[in-house]
C-alpha cells in the first residue's frame, strides 16, 4: 500500500481518439498537461463512487 504522501507512477496505454482528446483539452488551456487531466478525471471517478477523501456525498444512483 502507497502512504498518503508517497506517489507512483503507473503507465497507460491509449488510444488515438483518447490522446487527440487529451490534446485538445491541452490546446485549449484547460489542462497543462497529461498528468493534470488524468488526475483530474480520475478525481471526478473517485467522488462519483463517493472514495474518501474525494467526495462526502451521498453514493451516485445508477442510471437504468
Amino acid at each position: 500500500m502507497v502512504s498518503d504522501n508517497e506517489k507512483k507512477r503507473y503507465s497507460v496505454t491509449l488510444t488515438t481518439a483518447y490522446v487527440k482528446a487529451l490534446d485538445q483539452l491541452i490546446e485549449v488551456g484547460i489542462y497543462m498537461d497529461y498528468q493534470d487531466a488524468i488526475r483530474d478525471a480520475l478525481r471526478h471517478i473517485f467522488q462519483y463512487h463517493v472514495l474518501e477523501p474525494f467526495s462526502e456525498k451521498e453514493p451516485a444512483t445508477p442510471e437504468p
